[in-house]
């Protein structure tokens, strides 16, 4: 080209530079948030290419202008056309570009993909996994405090999609950790928010759902991330991700129980309700996931965990996780179990008495060990870590004591056929039966070593609350609420062994009661008050006892025979 076109050639790329560029400029004064932390402004900038096209559109000027200037043509004028070219196609892709984040669906998969981005950054920084502490997550969570802080509801539904939509598409399985744990991390947050910190129940309507089913999803995608397909040292079977969903559950039953009691001061309480109906299905969805096969329910191709857990130590972390907070569906969870301990289903009615535990050790022993539909004796392994059967039973049944309601709550208005919220006494009855029916503690010598191996705890003994510490502790993360074993429940743990003997063989029951200590005495009948009867006082357990303090629930033998007299009602 020769040195004469350079100059209308300069002209020309200035033109058409000067046009995108106003264009882009009008773009974003109508449509960016010059206060938004996340996406930034350096994320849209990246997203849309806009240094390349701005580099490109500065050479297609120059190099013309230069040619024209110094009156030669030739190579320097004929790469100048072809950066005008360039400049006009980067250009106007830079401002498609720019179009499709700013709104719609193009938005929603830019910000999903960015929040994987900062996911992704996040998992490269190693464990343990802390989200409020990672900084690669600051520009997100930061979106996420500002939408809270501003009660905006439809850009908090936007953040929780957003961190959720990409949940099948992870492909390491240490971003799938981190997705998790965000996850389970924003359940708690949202729900605090709604109940504690005045925001609008619809937060909860919009955002909570999406956290749940995306947690699904996501703990899944790392099943196969560290499954039979993964490299050997990745390889931990479905065990860790029934770690964050029995996290999930906690968190669920946290938000019911503490929406509940704030019911109880203010029943029209609308954002404690809006709550309660946001998780109402969550539980039951992951019962129904985790189920090998559960009943009347038909999974979908594109539903997560076509063949529910496998492994009879993830069931057993993912139901003690469960039967906390006084957790709902915790008897459909111990169906789940006697299936994938024993490969077979149970078929009685743990209402009509049929114990469950009974059944699993008539099919592979008190310890796991006798083989029944399965042979690759996983089954016995996991049992015997757990410290056998007896040990199982007990601890999940001291469990959903410790986190039963005040029983003098009543069901919030609307909520009368919940069995979440019911004051049928039978239904408070199966909550223990379900447990108590499994005749594992042949007399109070029995009941007493074992109340005393479980409160002391030591390092070598195997129960099912090492197991689940164990697994919590391999996976990386802490969780949003505090763990905590039969060893910092006392009172519950004594009730679960007395309710059990109380079941099979009441003389040994009065017997054990006389031989407890008077702190335990005291502790059990504190909580018994409070839990499982409406007649009388009922005060919160006593974190600490003392001689003058236990004066205040009678004498000795009016405290045991008060005791006993609950427990007795309860089973009768």
């Amino acid at each position: 080209m020769s040195a004469a076109k350079a100059g209308v050639l300069w002209q020309l790329g200035l033109g058409l530079f000067t046009a995108l560029l106003t264009a882009q400029t009008i773009v974003f004064a109508v449509s960016a948030d010059p206060e938004t932390v996340w996406p930034s402004f350096l994320d849209l900038v990246e997203e849309t290419g806009l240094v390349l096209w701005l580099t490109a559109g500065t050479f297609s000027v120059l190099l013309p202008a230069a040619a024209d200037i110094t009156g030669r043509g030739g190579v320097l004028a004929d790469l100048s056309l072809g950066l005008v070219v360039a400049q006009l196609i980067l250009g106007i892709d830079s401002l498609q570009a720019l179009l499709r984040v700013l709104a719609g669906e193009g938005r929603q998969l830019f910000l999903a993909r960015l929040a994987s981005e900062d996911l992704r950054r996040a998992a490269r920084s190693g464990r343990p996994v802390q989200v409020d502490r990672a900084h690669a997550l600051a520009g997100y969570l930061g979106a996420v405090e500002t939408a809270i802080d501003s009660a905006d509801v439809a850009a908090l539904g936007q953040r929780m999609t957003e961190v959720a939509r990409q949940a099948r598409d992870d492909e390491h399985a240490e971003v799938a950790r981190w997705r998790l744990a965000l996850l389970t991390y924003l359940i708690e947050r949202v729900g605090r928010a709604v109940l504690y910190h005045d925001l609008t129940g619809d937060a909860a309507r919009v955002a909570l759902p999406h956290l749940i089913d995306g947690a699904l999803h996501s703990s899944y995608r790392l099943t196969e991330l560290t499954g039979t397909g993964a490299a050997p040292e990745d390889h931990v079977s479905d065990l860790e991700a029934a770690v964050t969903l029995g996290q999930v559950c906690r968190v669920i039953g946290w938000l019911q129980q503490a929406a509940h009691e704030r019911l109880q001061e203010r029943p029209d309480d609308v954002s404690a309700r809006q709550v309660i109906s946001s998780v109402a299905k969550g539980r039951l969805r992951i019962v129904q996931f985790v189920d090998p096969d559960p009943p009347g329910f038909y999974r979908q191709a594109e539903d997560p965990w076509p063949y529910g857990l496998s492994d009879p130590a993830a069931v057993l972390v993912w139901l003690w996780s469960m039967c906390e907070f006084g957790g709902s569906w915790v008897g459909s969870g111990l169906y789940v179990l006697a299936e994938v301990i024993t490969g077979e289903k149970f078929y009685g009615n743990y209402w009509n008495d049929d114990c469950i535990f009974t059944e699993i050790e008539r099919r592979i022993g008190a310890d796991g060990s006798r083989p029944h539909r399965t042979e690759d004796g996983r089954a016995a392994e996991v049992v015997a870590a757990c410290g056998g059967l007896q040990t199982v039973a007990l601890e999940l049944c001291a469990t959903v004591i410790a986190g039963l309601r005040n029983a003098r709550y009543t069901p919030p208005a609307g909520f009368e056929q919940d069995p979440t919220f019911s004051t049928d006494r039978r239904y408070l009855r199966s909550q223990i039966t379900m447990f108590a029916t499994y005749d594992c503690l042949p007399d109070p010598d029995s009941a007493l070593d074992w109340l005393s191996t479980a409160l002391s705890q030591f390092p070598t003994r195997r129960s099912l609350w090492r197991t689940v510490d164990t697994a919590v502790s391999a996976a990386g993360h802490p969780g949003t609420l505090d763990l905590h074993g039969p060893d910092a429940r006392p009172a519950a743990t004594t009730l679960a062994a007395l309710c059990c003997l109380q079941m099979h063989r009441p003389d040994d029951a009065r017997e054990f009661v006389d031989r407890l200590p008077e702190p335990l005495v005291a502790g059990a009948l504190q909580l018994a008050r409070f839990s499982l009867t409406t007649d009388g006082p009922a005060e919160p357990v006593m974190l600490t006892w003392s001689p003058r303090t236990a004066d205040r629930l009678g004498d000795r033998p009016a405290r045991r025979q008060e005791l006993l007299g609950i427990v007795e009602a309860i089973l009768r």
